[in-house]
């Protein structure tokens, strides 16, 4: 999105620029420039216009049963755009572990609020829709966007509300809708440790939808609102590992999500690790 809203931005300055007084080398010289950085700030606020214009026809509270490919599509832009304005750079391992042609269900440690872009940004072809808190159906154009891609709100403090959220993700998933994101420690990490205990239930999603575990490390998420537009953040994705569907047939969630923990804790640390000797 950012290369299509550089070339048009270009190709507008030029325009203009030859417009006015052709192309004299003079005028080039600082007419082409601000001409260009002020087509470009004008594309992305008429593209963020028409993304919030679009929010405004999306029921906040409607249960979708069907995704919308134009909301899906505006997402991954905006993600792509996002992260390149705010100097972030992705750098993913493992991304050959994920299935293309099937669904899946993605667990994923969690240290900051944007941790949802990364994945939308590194898998824009896994149609990825999160179980997420229901405090985040609250926020206004959030609301909007997050349904029409299937995330499904859930109510940590209702464990009926919780179960109805699960059921739905395993129906989304058997239809081929979308494939599910989990943030099986249940909210943000704010602690210094490097992950907290897992809310299990949402292993189940996994097990009745009969479909592999994806274990996905993020590491250095948090420090992008402090870098931000002050210098770049390198943020780490790992795919550690790939749990098949046929390994998790009889077994608790409780083990399911031990096994988890301990591969997503082993990549955590060693990704941090890595990164202090460097």
């Amino acid at each position: 999105m950012f290369y299509v809203l550089l070339a048009a931005s270009l190709l507008g300055a030029a325009g203009i620029q030859y417009a006015i007084n052709g192309f004299s080398v003079l005028a080039c010289l600082w007419q082409f420039p601000l001409l260009t950085a002020g087509m470009m700030v004008g594309l992305v606020l008429l593209f963020l216009l028409v993304l919030f214009v679009s929010t405004l026809f999306v029921d906040p509270k409607k249960m979708v049963e069907k995704p919308s490919a134009y909301f899906r599509f505006m997402l991954n832009q905006f993600c792509r755009l996002a992260l390149f304005l705010g100097g972030v750079r992705v750098h993913v391992t493992g991304l050959e572990q994920v299935p293309r042609k099937s669904r899946f269900m993605l667990i994923s440690n969690h240290a900051f609020a944007f941790d949802p872009l990364i994945y939308y940004y590194a898998m824009p072809w896994a149609d990825l829709a999160f179980l997420a808190k229901k405090e985040s159906f609250s926020i206004f154009v959030v609301a909007q966007i997050m349904r029409e891609v299937l995330c499904l709100p859930l109510d940590r403090e209702n464990d009926r509300e919780a179960l109805k959220a699960i059921l739905k993700a395993i129906q989304f998933i058997k239809e081929d809708k979308c494939s599910i994101a989990v943030f099986p420690e249940g909210g943000t990490n704010r602690t210094e440790e490097d992950l907290l205990p897992f809310r299990n239930g949402a292993f189940k999603i996994a097990q009745k939808a009969n479909v592999p575990i994806v274990i996905c490390a993020l590491v250095n998420s948090k420090a992008i609102l402090k870098n931000m537009f002050r210098r770049h953040t390198d943020v780490y994705l790992d795919v550690l590992a790939v749990i098949p569907p046929e390994e998790l047939e009889g077994l608790k969630t409780v083990d399911i999500g031990n096994r988890a923990h301990g591969i997503l804790l082993e990549g955590l640390r060693k990704r941090k690790a890595t990164l202090a000797t460097q």
